[in-house]
């Protein structure tokens, strides 16, 4: 019984213990917590892409939107014949 016991030891003992460096290597950092930059990247680029959020803009109001996309829907499911046919030349 000592002699199998010893046995698993000296088989299961390495690759436990690699198993265990290995997974060392995955541990978090909590770097990311104490920089102060962090994240001003992405508040930077929405910035970017804003124009001027505190003024209301010149978007559509509700009507004119309905009717653009009214339009647009009805555009799409009509569909339109090809001015000419595409032909593909494959060896005849």
């Amino acid at each position: 019984m000592r002699a199998m016991s010893n046995l698993l030891i000296a088989v299961l003992a390495p690759p436990l213990a690699t198993m265990n460096l290995l997974s060392a290597g995955c541990a978090t950092q909590d770097e990311h917590l104490a920089n102060t930059d962090f994240g001003n990247s992405v508040r930077h680029t929405i910035a970017l892409q804003t124009d001027n959020a505190a003024h209301a803009g010149a978007g559509l109001d509700a009507q004119k939107a309905q009717n653009v996309l009214a339009a647009y829907r009805q555009d799409v499911s009509q569909q339109k014949q090809a001015d000419k046919p595409i032909v593909i030349g494959v060896a005849q």
